[in-house]
């Protein structure tokens, strides 16, 4: 991984509050798909896991129900 890539990922992990290795993998994704753009990364690695937040909390809806 180069280092500029290591150092984008690293900072959206600190600033998101994010661990693991699945996470820092989908993050590596995002870096090469736009470009090195932390910006776009931040943003698009938000609405994953918003959304993958809000899936869960539904599942768990459906089976209290």
């Amino acid at each position: 991984m180069s280092k500029e890539k290591e150092r984008i990922v690293k900072a959206v992990m600190e600033e998101l509050q994010l661990k693991g290795g699945s996470k820092k993998r989908l993050l590596e994704k995002l870096v090469d798909e736009y470009g090195y753009d932390e910006a776009k990364v931040k943003y698009k690695a938000k609405r994953a896991f918003i959304t993958e937040r809000y899936e869960r909390e539904k599942e768990r809806e459906r089976e209290v129900e």
